[in-house]
């Protein structure tokens, strides 16, 4: 748990975290799969350290499964939710559940990683922009066939994302709500989690480790270089790809209001506003103006104009 609020390394977490985790911890408790459940926090910065050490302490301890929550996560947001509201979700399923019975089928097959799909900050009034979904796939920039300057990792469009069902292999994902299977992390070399920068210096010609630069300006964030990383190993050493998105299990994320999954205008929605608008009988071309006795109200557009004339000359009605 990186209970880390941004100020210091006081502890805080949003409550939502709190209440995930007491209920997590009844069903690890009685379930007879799990042998022992217990969990620690890592309130410091920076957040590629708190990573790495938390990975760590799995390895060291011969933990199973090791699974992280960030401080502002809302896991299983839709759970329980009322039909009426914006983003209800039948096909959701719990997080904690779902992840790990396909992490303990999927046990004697090899190792699985797997990431709650969640959104970031819903954008600013005045600089636009949208609430990126933090899971990620390869993209070819070109129609030719795929090479490395032609590849790019960027997040799911928000469209493809929300009608997205299941549990499928991805690109890379933020790591807010996460669960891996400990033995995934073996197979990387350390650190395993780290920052890239846009202005780091060349690499040596003979380590091929880049030099420091400023360091002013992130290219990548340490969830995905780390997922990145993890899918493009898994598929040399593993011969599949165990980075995987549970689709089911949507968060919610604090920024600071609660931010959900993408909610778009549907075909019922859209037909229902059709619907509205012809019961309203109303035409874009009905205006509404405030007239005298003496004719139009003078509001400066008519102060040249004659009396009950229109712009163009016509006769004002």
């Amino acid at each position: 748990m990186f209970s880390y609020g941004g100020v210091g390394a006081s502890a805080l977490e949003s409550p939502t975290v709190r209440d995930w985790l007491c209920l997590t911890h009844a069903k690890a408790l009685a379930d007879p799969r799990i042998e022992r459940f217990g969990w620690f926090d890592i309130s410091d910065t920076p957040i590629t350290m708190s990573r790495n050490q938390a990975a760590l302490y799995a390895v060291q301890n011969d933990i199973d499964v090791l699974v992280m929550c960030d401080s502002d996560m809302y896991p299983d947001l839709y759970q329980n939710t009322d039909a009426n509201k914006p983003g209800y979700d039948p096909f959701c399923k719990p997080f904690w559940d779902s992840s790990f019975d396909y992490l303990y089928n999927h046990y004697e097959k090899g190792p699985v990683s797997l990431f709650a799909p969640y959104c970031g900050p819903n954008p600013h009034p005045i600089h636009g922009g949208e609430s990126c979904v933090y899971i990620f796939q390869w993209v070819n920039l070109y129609n030719g066939p795929a090479e490395s300057r032609s590849l790019r990792l960027e997040m799911y469009p928000r469209s493809e994302a929300t009608r997205m069902l299941g549990v499928h292999p991805v690109d890379g994902a933020g790591t807010g709500l996460c669960m891996w299977d400990v033995r995934l992390f073996k197979m990387l070399d350390m650190p395993w989690f780290e920052y890239e920068w846009k202005d780091d210096g060349l690499p040596c010609p003979h380590c091929h480790v880049p030099k420091p630069g400023p360091r002013a300006y992130k290219a990548s964030t340490e969830d995905c270089v780390h997922t990145r990383d993890m899918s493009m190993v898994g598929f040399h050493k593993l011969g599949y790809n165990p980075v995987l998105c549970n689709w089911d299990a949507w968060a919610g994320h604090w920024k600071p209001w609660c931010v959900g999954k993408p909610v778009l205008p549907t075909m019922e929605t859209v037909n229902q506003r059709f619907v509205n608008a012809v019961r309203r009988n109303q035409s874009f071309f009905n205006k509404m103006v405030y007239v005298t006795p003496d004719g139009i109200e003078d509001d400066g557009r008519f102060a040249h104009q004659p009396a009950g004339a229109s712009p163009n000359g016509e006769t004002l009605r």
